[in-house]
């Protein structure tokens, strides 16, 4: 129980809360597998807790000025503006993550009744069985890519390289991060707390505050459970609360 202890607190002060939790639930359940085969008499680590994860976000959302100022900036001419700039749209209008951006092909959009959707395959799954909406503007700039790209197959990337060593290929995670920071440094926002990773929560924050409903954001973002999008309508309150300035402003410090 001690090294457990120990080894708890040796994860707290290495990892995030959530990274930490990974380590001491495998930890757990190895214990745990030991126990039930007779290797061991009791799990020692049956009752150790967890780290509280933080409601707060740890990236911040744009607001929709921000993004508008953002899309104005890229090269709408050559093939990698285009790409870009698509790739941008996509993500903020349909809260993808990086990894689903990748893994995107050309033939996981599809029409449905006039309107067209993108099939995505998520954070640990194995098949692309959820789908988020394809805005037409936003199809309409993939388009404008494609039509530059020049002939593509359906298994085809979405959204292929433009280098020379890979020319055609696929992206990596990291090449589509360094693509969202590099338009937000052109638009003049350079923030450590500002990643490809924001705007996911740019999407969830801004259709809350355009009307939409916590189940809505809900399904669009694929939360398992509605407790994670909650901590999207916390930011929000959070940034309602002006108690800051009424103390300020009874201090006279305005």
């Amino acid at each position: 129980r001690e090294n457990l202890l120990g080894y708890r607190e040796y994860l707290g002060a290495k990892y995030s809360a959530s990274t930490a939790n990974l380590y001491l639930t495998a930890t757990k359940l190895f214990l745990n597998f030991l126990n039930l085969e007779g290797y061991i008499a009791t799990n020692p680590a049956a009752h150790l807790k967890g780290f509280k994860i933080a409601l707060e976000h740890k990236k911040d959302a744009l607001s929709a000025a921000m993004v508008k100022k953002i899309l104005a900036n890229f090269d709408s001419v050559t093939l990698k503006g285009k790409r870009d700039k698509a790739i941008f749209a996509l993500m903020t209008t349909a809260g993808l993550r990086t990894i689903e951006v990748v893994r995107a092909n050309l033939g996981d959009i599809v029409e449905k009744s006039g309107k067209f959707y993108l099939y995505v395959q998520g954070k640990g799954k194995s098949d692309k069985a959820a789908c988020v909406e394809v805005a037409r503007g936003v199809y309409k700039l993939i388009q404008d890519y494609l039509k530059l790209r020049g002939e593509v197959k359906d298994t085809d990337a979405l959204f292929a390289s433009v280098s020379r060593r890979n020319f055609g290929g696929k992206l990596s995670t990291n090449s589509i991060s360094r693509i969202v920071k590099s338009a937000m440094r052109r638009a003049g926002y350079n923030s450590k707390r500002l990643t490809a990773h924001s705007l996911r929560h740019t999407a969830a924050t801004v259709a809350l505050q355009n009307g939409a409903d916590l189940r809505q954001v809900q399904q669009v973002l694929r939360h398992s459970n509605i407790s994670v999008t909650q901590i999207y309508l916390h930011d929000l309150d959070r940034m309602a609360n002006n108690t800051e300035s009424l103390v300020a402003n009874a201090f006279g410090i305005c």
